[in-house]
């Protein structure tokens, strides 16, 4: 991808909206939900990239998620100048 999409489309299943009500149980919108679950999966990704990378190529089968940090405050979403 050349470029970062201003608005991305996902095709909502009922499976999406029953993970989306857990998200936004603290009052979270959706599009905060979606981009707090695209951060957490590509962390996880992103961990398990340099765990290959000094194991010869292999990935851990298990990666865990250290909860306190999920919740922490974060600054108020200013738009897109913060390139979320």
């Amino acid at each position: 991808m050349s470029r970062t999409p201003t608005v991305v489309s996902v095709r909502m299943t009922d499976q999406l909206a029953a993970d989306l009500e857990v998200l936004q149980r603290d009052g979270m919108d959706a599009s905060a939900a979606i981009r707090h679950a695209v951060r957490l999966v590509a962390g996880g990704q992103r961990y398990a990239d340099l765990q290959a990378a000094g194991n010869g190529g292999r990935r851990p089968g298990v990666l865990s998620i250290p909860t306190r940090a999920l919740y922490a405050p974060r600054a108020p979403y200013d738009g897109p100048e913060q390139g979320v």
